[in-house]
């Protein structure tokens, strides 16, 4: 390895006259650049100070990769690799503007057989922005679509809900529709839709004005009318392949013919549209003009023996170090990493930079190279001069002298810590997706088991019904009538749960405050859930305070109460009492704010074992003493889920074969983030049976 320092001389910009090269590059619209073996940029256009920002003395002798956006540059440097003499290279970056923005830059390089890179590129951000428009559209589409399909297969007491829902979902799609067309008719660039027979069933304007013709006359031509002869061999083999389903997307260099017989070279990128099932539907195609940026290159490859390269630069960390860890040289890139001089890192080690966890698995991999095996790869945590943990990939050669004893190593790394990162989220998406699993069997099973009770008995008492119809008095008539009903009733409670803890899930549950007398609400509830609890349990109510102006959301609250008190209810003994008071002032206690109400629902009933209470406002979750007594395990959930929308807390004191206390703390005007949309009243049901 060479140790010696290597000198760089930068070219001096000509004084004399510019010749056709320099005339070329003042007035190509594209972004045009000269850049050394090296990576450094030598020379660039004006055209870079209308784009970029960068004026052509602001660049010069800047290193090139350093303007290129941080998750760009593994790939840049890949396809500065593939870039040998003769042979243009494409590929697309984000590049740094001046005000500190990045832009999508479209790079074509022709490098001449001295490393001289020549450099042509077009800002494609409009580009960009317009496929992560159209494939937003497109998801948005077909997730309405899948979601108003579902919507369909709700129980019929849903109906109403389902037609409102199915109208919001129509405007929604028509919404999304319109976005399609937008952004398909309004593209900066050429834009087409062809069916299978090649007809176009749909272009822009851009196309249009870029070939020359009228709507209609672009209608009523193929890709095969305006492509160059010599190339539409090389065009049809694609075709077949998006048609028959081995690639989804292609892209191509072509020449077009304008109806005037001018000659376009364009950009193509063509993908296809598929059904659900896989079939061949249409092709999308985006077409960017890219005849100057043609011509610039060729202008470019005339003048490619006018310039050569002086200096070489890796961009992967390069270092030696002794087997202790003291280094013996460090390149640049490893200098610009942790932020260090060469001459402050060299006869250093760097295993204090190395977090002692990880240094033993760091020595035993060293450890284990030899003559025959002189080469590993390893992964590590680095501390960085700043305090910041990264990971880094390296890849370490052991070196040995004549005699083949070892003397030193010599690694070349880089940073992977977006890599580390990426599968850290991985895992966490796994875990996320195993809880969701259990979630859905948790689901199946309330549904199986709770739905089998109530059909049972609609089953049972139609049949009696209709096979003794004759025979049985009507006072048993009504009897079985009022089990059907209450079948009935208790099912459609439990999709009311469903739903609503559905919908909290989905975000979609929302706190919509009015004004309000609490003490009325509260009346009203308790007479309300009275009827259906006489004359096995008596509900006594009590309030203290001025709870006559209160600003809270009703259907959150009827939520918050109605469940609470339907538990206290099914979980005591017949002839107990259930206790509801309501306080809105001080007295309280030192908790109490005056500005909130507290809400104490108190049963004598079977108590919640202490290892149940950690997990009793989970979805599904039920303490083991319920014994036979009915529930899905919902009604918690929800709410714990509606007292949050709403900024409160809720505590539960329990003790078994004595009773609970659930105690509910609320802020009398709530207000909820501006961000919150109003709910309608009507998209989600009442049900608060647990």
């Amino acid at each position: 390895m060479n140790y010696g320092t290597n000198q760089i001389q930068l070219i001096e910009p000509p004084t004399s006259k510019p010749d056709n090269l320099d005339i070329f590059l003042i007035l190509s619209e594209d972004i045009l650049g000269i850049w050394g073996s090296d990576g450094y940029i030598e020379q660039i256009n004006s055209t870079w100070e209308k784009g970029l920002g960068w004026k052509d003395g602001d660049l010069r002798s800047r290193f090139a990769i350093d303007f290129v956006h941080p998750e760009d540059r593994e790939m840049t440097r890949t396809a500065l690799a593939r870039c040998t003499p003769g042979k243009t290279v494409n590929y697309e970056n984000r590049f740094y503007h001046k005000d500190g923005s990045y832009r999508w830059l479209s790079w074509r390089l022709l490098k001449d057989d001295k490393g001289i890179l020549y450099t042509l590129a077009k800002d494609i951000t409009n580009l960009k922005q317009t496929e992560l428009a159209l494939q937003k559209a497109t998801i948005e589409l077909e997730t309405r679509v899948e979601a108003r399909t579902q919507e369909l297969q709700k129980a019929n007491t849903q109906l109403q809900a389902e037609i409102e829902q199915n109208q919001q979902t129509e405007a929604a799609l028509r919404h999304s529709e319109e976005q399609l067309r937008r952004v398909f008719d309004e593209a900066p660039i050429g834009m087409t839709l062809a069916a299978l027979d090649d007809r176009y069933m749909r272009v822009n304007q851009a196309f249009c004005t870029m070939l020359g013709y009228t709507m209609p006359e672009a209608m009523a031509i193929t890709f095969k009318d305006i492509t160059h002869p010599e190339e539409l061999e090389l065009e049809l083999p694609y075709m077949s392949q998006i048609i028959s389903g081995e690639i989804d997307s292609f892209d191509l260099e072509k020449r077009y013919i304008r109806k005037n017989g001018e000659i376009l070279w364009v950009n193509l990128r063509l993908i296809a549209l598929r059904d659900r099932a896989g079939k061949f539907l249409y092709t999308l195609a985006m077409i960017e003009d890219i005849t100057q940026r043609k011509y610039a290159l060729q202008a470019l490859q005339q003048s490619e023996t006018r310039y050569r390269g002086i200096v070489e630069d890796q961009t992967e960390l390069i270092c030696r170090f002794m087997p202790d860890g003291t280094l013996t040289f460090v390149n640049d890139a490893y200098c610009r990493y942790f932020n260090q001089e060469q001459y402050d890192l060299i006869g250093q080690s760097f295993m204090p930079a190395i977090p002692e966890e990880d240094r033993e698995m760091f020595n035993q991999t060293f450890f284990s190279l030899s003559q025959s095996e002189p080469i590993v790869t390893c992964e590590h945590r680095i501390i960085l001069p700043s305090g910041e943990i990264r990971w880094q990939q390296w890849t370490n050669r052991l070196l040995f002298d004549k005699e083949d004893n070892p003397i030193e190593f010599q690694a070349v790394g880089r940073d992977i810590t977006p890599l580390k990162q990426a599968e850290a989220e991985i895992r966490k998406a796994l875990e996320k997706e195993r809880e969701l699993s259990e979630l859905r069997s948790s689901f199946v099973s309330l549904v199986s088991h709770e739905f089998r009770t109530p059909l049972t008995t609609i089953l049972s008492s139609s049949e009696l019904l209709q096979r003794y119809g004759q025979r049985i008095s009507e006072e048993k008539k009504e009897a079985h009538h009022q089990r059907i009903a209450m079948a009935v009733t208790r099912m459609t409670e439990l999709l009311d749960d469903v739903l609503t803890i559905g919908k909290a899930e989905a975000g979609k549950l929302k706190c919509q405050p009015v004004a309000m007398d609490l003490r009325s609400f509260c009346i009203d509830i308790v007479e309300s859930m009275q009827i259906g609890a006489i004359p096995k349990h008596q509900i006594n109510f009590t309030s203290s305070g001025n709870c006559s102006d209160a600003y809270m959301d009703e259907n959150l609250l009827r939520h918050v109460l109605s469940n609470l008190i339907s538990n206290a209810i099914k979980y005591s003994p017949q002839g107990g009492e259930v206790k509801f008071e309501l306080v809105c002032d001080s007295e309280a206690g030192a908790k109490c704010d005056p500005d909130l109400g507290v809400f104490r629902i108190k049963d004598s009933g079977i108590g919640i074992p202490p290892e149940y209470q950690q997990h009793l406002f989970n979805s599904f979750q039920r303490a083991g003493n319920v014994g036979n007594i009915q529930g899905t395990g919902l009604g918690l959930a929800i709410v714990k889920k509606c007292v949050d929308l709403q900024g409160g807390t809720i505590d539960v004191a329990s003790e078994l074969g004595v009773g609970t206390t659930f105690t509910v703390t609320l802020p009398l005007h709530y207000q909820p983030p501006a961000d919150v949309d109003p709910i309608d009243e009507d998209s989600w049901g009442m049900g608060s049976k647990e």
